[in-house]
């Protein structure tokens, strides 16, 4: 038996890299999956590789996205079992370069639109006694140059993640987090960086990461599945690292 069949997901930027391979292994473990971002083309491209992948265009950054968003999952299912906070953005840049747009925009999605989509699907998550997912990094266990906006961002997610948890226990809503590692997405892509300077980076990560690799989107999306699903009943306000052992 599909270990979330009947179950209702709905998973943040899930039209690319990690947040597509998310939806796709919750659709093979029997979930029914709905997906949002903004750009319709890579949205279609995630659901036509299951059945279960639904897609909304929808921007997570406006409050109104969010609700309208909510409500037509509901109309169309009825429930919401499980929310993943994937989307997310990773400038690298030196603290003297730092760009307060960039700041801005980072921490905006982040952190502020992962609590506004969680906060507006608690009144159905607490229905359900669901469950909530989210992505954070390993460079919150161990920080490296030129990433200290993207770290504190998603370090600020660690901690809501704890608080929440604690929170959010006496609606028996589990709130837990997957720690990711240095994986090869369109996120990686829009770092910016030069040929050379992109080679410099992946030889850098091969020799801070004990595994010595990469990892792969699916190996973060089997843990997420794991977390969402009732064989971890009994965790909450976990931080799972899928790093190769980069955070140790």
């Amino acid at each position: 038996m599909n270990k979330l069949s009947q179950k209702i997901d709905l998973v943040t930027g899930g039209g690319t890299g990690i947040g597509r391979a998310i939806a796709l292994e919750l659709a093979k473990n029997g979930a029914e999956v709905v997906i949002v971002g903004r750009s319709e083309k890579t949205l279609q491209e995630s659901a036509s590789r299951h059945s279960s992948i639904h897609y909304i265009i929808a921007d997570i950054m406006k409050s109104e996205d969010i609700a309208s968003t909510l409500s037509e999952i509901n109309q169309r299912f009825g429930q919401l079992d499980i929310l993943v906070n994937n989307a997310g953005i990773a400038p690298l840049t030196p603290i003297e370069h730092v760009n307060l747009v960039d700041y801005d925009n980072t921490f905006n999605l982040n952190v502020r639109a992962l609590i506004d989509i969680s906060a507006q699907s608690i009144p159905f998550l607490r229905e359900s006694k669901g469950n909530i997912v989210n992505i954070t990094s390993g460079l919150v266990n161990n920080p490296m140059p030129m990433n200290s906006i993207y770290t504190a961002s998603k370090a600020a997610v660690l901690s809501l993640t704890r608080t929440w948890a604690k929170e959010l226990a006496s609606h028996r809503i589990r709130v837990n987090s997957v720690a990711s590692g240095a994986v090869k997405t369109p996120l990686y892509d829009k770092l910016g960086l030069s040929a050379e300077d992109a080679t410099n980076y992946e030889h850098a990560v091969t020799q801070v990461v004990p595994l010595g690799r990469f990892g792969e989107a699916e190996e973060i999306a089997a843990v997420v599945a794991f977390i969402a699903s009732n064989d971890a009943s009994y965790v909450t306000g976990a931080h799972y690292a899928v790093d190769g052992g980069f955070g140790i």
